[in-house]
């Protein structure tokens, strides 16, 4: 889908990675993108794909949500990030992911500090701009009435989110529910339509309904970073309840209706309810206060007036990236880069030299290794463009690893690469090397790559494409190739030629792991700078043979010193609640369950109720019974009563005594509502066994993912 302003402005492709039939919300805030960037007389257009993104060929990419997917293309690459890390902690991936791009558009001051806290060790310039999940500059009459109704939409991706407050809500006639009509059948009475994802049927239902519902997961409080509601909201011209994030008391100030859900999702609901009983009995003042939160968004947040910077960052940012060319008088540094070709891959060496030739760091030299068979030749056009040229010729008998070897020994410029098969640097990748070793001071470089990935790294969401993973934004552990490989690809590295005389001197006769032990023994000696951008596309990950060659990379490393081994990354913190409770410290101080040696510690002689007869129940179900000293008595249920799995379903009021002298485990989501109500029967200290659902769902996603089949790109 494409907007098009062909008036000499920018370029813009808003690259959303989900599947077009995907219902996010970033289908939504791109379309809401487009229209902004087209009312600005700017050519814009949504991508989905890399081959888009490279047809379109902007001046800016703007990636939606980069946790799903790194920087796909040599295009200036700017992520947006509005979401809250605690979201992406569970996964290393999303945080390779997001590292990779060129710059960041920032929710606020939290998360640009977070990126240059994260950069400091590297070269790279922190580009950033703030940005918010904002609308189109609209100024929609406020409409709110003595009759109107909550506007509240959502798609539950997370689960039902606070059920208790909006089912009291429902009940009370005065909410208005939008989104998919299968995710609120639990509450079908207040559920008033679903709404197509246009970029503007959501704003202008809100505007009819006169007031809204803007409430956020606690990590976006904990963070500061407000999600997508404030700003509709304010854009239809609809007053705004929302709950005491510092982003928008800070902004909006006194335009907004306030409740402390720090109290539950009970008191919640009577606060909301207070608030909507007054703006119906003075619906005057009411608008009045939606006119003043429209003309605060209207001046500091329409995504008209946060694209303003746009141009003025992109103008910063290309030099700063490498990506205008060097001028013809700037002094050059000698760079040969090796391009070993094996048979059958004179196409891919001329792709590979095409690439060389367009780098913006000015003529690179390279050392192209041959099969002694192979009599094509590079067209003259290709050869004027580099800084020199050798061709060496070999047999194809040997081992693969030969031919990088005897090409690194070939090169005879101050600073020496390598271009594996498959491999295609983008533009900036000689200049932003050289300029971080010189920054650095360093006498080896690298930066980060796109490798393919492996099906157990794939994140169970709608994505349009089986994309590459994003490899060189974490520490590099040199303790042996295979850790080595695991953050460092070795068309990523950039190294003076004296320092590899040592590694040169001997041939190790390797095959496909000779790129890979060549990167751990650059590694190994360090100090190794990071340019901290990602400037390589390789079609081999980084461990590519080490599997087939273990024994012998074993003896070949038997004698070296190994070097300090590099400190793990510290876990994320354990999730102990869903990330809509309203108050989680109350939940952190239950007693846990996190593993199985964990129901161990159970009374043995007190029967077990778990709380909660879905998902979560069936789990623990399964948990207990390999246990024989536990019993299992029944199931708890917040609002329904029957059989689950040959168990009863009860309320816990129904059964009060009887928990008394009974093990209570939490096995929901709902930590602290289930908690607090259990509170109120006498119930003080149940067992959270949240923690070990969450581990065991994600145990069993991974284990589906390992087992599954490869798929093609």
């Amino acid at each position: 889908m494409t907007g098009r302003h062909l008036n000499g402005g920018l370029r813009v492709a808003l690259f959303e990675p989900f599947a077009t039939d995907a219902e996010w919300a970033e289908r939504e805030l791109s379309l809401r993108m487009l229209s902004a960037l087209g009312a600005k007389g700017w050519e814009a257009a949504i991508v989905h794909r890399t081959a888009e993104i490279e047809a379109f060929d902007p001046d800016l990419v703007v990636s939606l949500h980069p946790q799903v997917t790194p920087k796909l293309t040599g295009h200036l690459t700017m992520a947006c990030d509005w979401n809250p890390p605690q979201l992406h902690a569970s996964h290393r991936f999303f945080a390779q992911n997001e590292r990779s791009y060129d710059g960041w558009l920032t929710a606020n001051e939290g998360m640009r500090r977070r990126m240059a806290d994260l950069f400091w060790p590297t070269a790279r310039p922190l580009l950033t701009a703030p940005m918010y999940p904002s609308s189109p500059a609209l100024a929609l009459e406020p409409r709110l009435g003595p009759n109107s109704r909550l506007f509240y939409i959502g798609s539950n991706w997370d689960g039902r989110r606070f059920p208790l407050m909006l089912s009291i809500l429902a009940q009370a006639g005065v909410l208005a529910l939008h989104g998919r009509r299968d995710r609120w059948e639990y509450l079908a009475d207040a559920f008033t339509g679903e709404l197509p994802f246009d970029g503007h049927s959501v704003i202008g239902r809100a505007n009819t309904c006169g007031m809204g519902l803007c409430l956020h997961l606690q990590p976006h409080v904990e963070t500061g970073i407000p999600n997508m509601r404030i700003f509709e909201l304010s854009a239809a011209g609809a007053l705004t309840i929302a709950g005491h994030h510092p982003f928008i008391m800070d902004a909006f100030g006194d335009s907004v209706l306030y409740v402390n859900t720090t109290a539950g999702e009970l008191e919640t609901a009577e606060q909301i309810l207070a608030h909507v009983a007054w703006a119906r009995a003075n619906p005057a003042r009411g608008r009045a206060m939606a006119r003043d939160a429209q003309a605060i968004f209207l001046e500091k947040f329409s995504l008209e007036v946060l694209f303003d910077p746009l141009p003025d960052l992109i103008a910063e940012a290309r030099p700063r990236l490498g990506l205008t060319p060097a001028p013809n008088c700037a002094p050059q540094t000698p760079v040969d880069l090796v391009l070993p070709v094996y048979e059958g891959g004179w196409d891919d060496a001329l792709q590979r030299l095409e690439a060389v030739a367009g780098q913006t760091a000015g003529p690179v030299g390279v050392v192209l290794v041959l099969p002694d068979g192979m009599r094509e030749t590079v067209p003259d056009r290709l050869v004027r463009q580099l800084a020199s040229l050798r061709v060496l010729r070999m047999e194809a008998a040997g081992p693969s690893g030969s031919r990088l070897w005897a090409g690194l020994r070939a090169a005879e410029a101050g600073w020496v690469g390598i271009l594996p098969p498959g491999a295609r640097p983008f533009p900036n990748h000689v200049a932003t090397l050289l300029a971080a070793a010189q920054d650095l001071g360093v006498d080896a470089v690298y930066g980060g790559a796109l490798q393919p990935m492996l099906p157990e790294e794939m994140v169970e969401l709608y994505q349009a494409e089986l994309r590459p993973t994003a490899i060189g934004f974490d520490a590099i552990d040199a303790a042996s190739p295979a850790s080595t490989a695991a953050t460092l690809h070795p068309a990523s590295l950039l190294v003076r030629r004296e320092r590899l005389a040592a590694i040169l001197r001997r041939d190790p006769e390797l095959g496909g792991a000779a790129a890979a032990f060549l990167a751990h023994r650059v590694a190994a000696q360090a100090p190794l700078g990071c340019s901290g951008l990602l400037t390589m596309r390789a079609a081999d990950r980084a461990d590519t043979g080490l599997a087939e060659e273990h024994e012998r990379l074993s003896r070949l490393t038997a004698l070296i010193p190994a070097p300090s081994a590099t400190a793990a990354p510290s876990p994320p913190p354990e999730q102990v609640t869903c990330y809509f409770d309203f108050d989680p410290q109350f939940a952190a101080r239950l007693p846990r369950l996190s593993r199985d040696s964990d129901f161990a510690a159970l009374p043995g002689d007190r029967p077990i109720y778990l709380y909660g007869a879905s998902r979560g129940g069936r789990i623990l179900q399964m948990a207990l019974g390999k246990w024989e000293n536990l019993t299992l008595a029944g199931f708890l249920d917040g609002m329904r009563k029957g059989r689950a799995w040959d168990l009863t379903v009860t309320t816990p009021e129904a059964v009060a005594d009887a928990l008394r002298d009974a093990t209570v485990i939490i096995s929901s989501q709902y930590v602290t509502e289930i908690a607090k109500r259990l509170l109120r029967v006498g119930i003080a200290d149940p067992y959270n066994a949240y923690p070990f659902i969450v581990r065991h769902i994600r145990s069993e996603a991974s284990r589906r993912l390992r087992d599954a089949p490869a798929q093609s790109a």
